[in-house]
C-alpha cells in the first residue's frame, strides 16, 4: 500500500529519517540527498509543490519512502523489504501524478538500474563527484583575480541585501540548470540554518561598485569541505574568477587539515570536468536521474 500525503507529522519525519538510515548503512550511499530531506522537515519550499509518498508492508510496517516536485525525485526502500514490490509500487505512484519526472538513484546501484529498465526508464542526466586530497596534493599559486574586485564574507540573514544580491545572481548564472536556478530567499535561509552553515565559508566577489559578481560557498562536512556552489556572472565568465575561487577553496581546505575537498559536476559539462582535473580533482561516484525517454 502507497500513501500520498502533502506533509508528515513529527512522528512519521521521524520513521522517515530512520529509515533513510537503515538504507544508508546497507547501501554505503544514502538514497535521500540533501535536498529531498529540507523536503522531509518542511524547509524548504520550491517552485512545485512536494508530495511525501509512504509504502507500507501488510503488517503496518514502514517499507519505503519517496518525494518528488514534478520535476524531481528520489525513493528508498528498507533492505528487509526489498523484492516485494514496494520499489515498483512508489515509483509507479510519483509516476501516475507526474509522468515526466526523473528520479535520482545515488551512487548509481544496480537495484535502481534494474527497477528503472523494467519500468521502461533511462538515464537522462549523470551528476559527477570530484575530489582533491589536500594533504598530498600539490597546489600551485593563485590565480589573480582581475583588478577592481575583492572577496569578502555572506553578511546578514537570507533576507537582507546579500541574500536577495545571491539570489539574483544565482538564478541568472543557473537559468538553465533544473535545481540550483530554482532557489529562493527562503531556500537560502533553510540552508543557512543548517549546522554545517558558516559566513565565512560563503564568499562573495563585488566590483567596484559593491555589486556581486561572483561567489564561493563551501560546505563544512565531517572530515572533508565540499565546493557547495561557485557561481560568475555570465559577462565576467573566462577572466579567471572562477579560477581563484577554486584555488581559495583548496587553499581553505588545506589550511583546515581537511581530508578532502569535494564537488559535483554535471557529467556532460566536459569544460568544467576538465578545469577541475587539470586543478588536481580526481573522478569519484555518479549519481544518475532514469526518466521516461519520452
Amino acid at each position: 500500500m502507497v500513501e500520498v500525503t502533502p506533509s508528515l507529522d513529527r512522528a512519521a519525519r521521524d520513521d522517515v529519517v530512520a529509515l533513510l538510515a537503515r538504507v544508508a548503512a546497507h547501501d554505503g550511499v544514502a538514497a535521500v540527498g540533501e535536498a529531498g530531506l529540507l523536503r522531509l522537515r518542511g524547509s524548504a519550499t520550491g517552485v512545485e509543490p512536494v508530495i511525501h509518498l509512504r509504502a507500507f508492508s501488510p503488517g503496518g510496517f514502514l517499507a519505503g519512502y519517496a518525494w518528488g516536485d514534478g520535476a524531481s525525485a528520489e525513493l528508498a526502500v528498507d533492505p528487509a523489504c526489498r523484492r516485494h514490490g514496494h520499489g515498483t509500487a512508489l515509483l509507479r505512484a510519483l509516476r501516475t501524478r507526474d509522468p515526466g519526472v526523473a528520479v535520482w538513484s545515488h551512487g548509481a546501484l544496480a537495484p535502481a538500474r534494474a527497477l528503472a529498465e523494467r519500468e521502461g526508464l533511462r538515464v537522462v542526466r549523470a551528476l559527477l563527484q570530484m575530489a582533491w586530497t589536500p594533504s598530498t596534493a600539490p597546489l600551485g599559486e593563485a590565480p589573480p583575480l582581475p583588478a577592481g574586485l575583492r572577496v569578502r564574507p555572506f553578511s546578514g540573514s537570507a533576507d537582507g541585501p546579500d541574500g536577495h544580491a545571491w539570489v539574483a545572481l544565482n538564478a541568472r548564472i543557473f537559468a538553465t540548470h533544473p535545481e540550483q536556478g530554482r532557489l529562493n530567499v527562503a531556500d537560502l535561509a533553510a540552508r543557512m540554518a543548517e549546522p554545517w552553515f558558516h559566513h565565512d565559508m560563503f564568499l562573495l566577489v563585488t566590483d567596484t561598485t559593491g555589486a556581486l559578481v561572483a561567489y564561493l560557498w563551501l560546505k563544512a562536512e565531517a572530515g572533508s569541505d565540499e565546493v557547495y556552489v561557485i557561481g560568475v556572472a555570465p559577462e565576467l565568465e573566462r577572466r579567471g574568477i572562477a579560477a581563484h575561487l577554486l584555488h581559495l577553496a583548496q587553499r581553505t581546505a588545506r589550511e583546515r587539515r581537511r581530508r578532502a575537498l569535494t564537488l559535483y559536476v554535471e557529467g556532460d559539462n566536459l569544460t568544467a570536468i576538465r578545469t577541475y582535473v587539470r586543478a588536481g580533482f580526481e573522478r569519484g561516484s555518479v549519481d544518475v536521474q532514469y526518466a521516461h525517454p519520452g
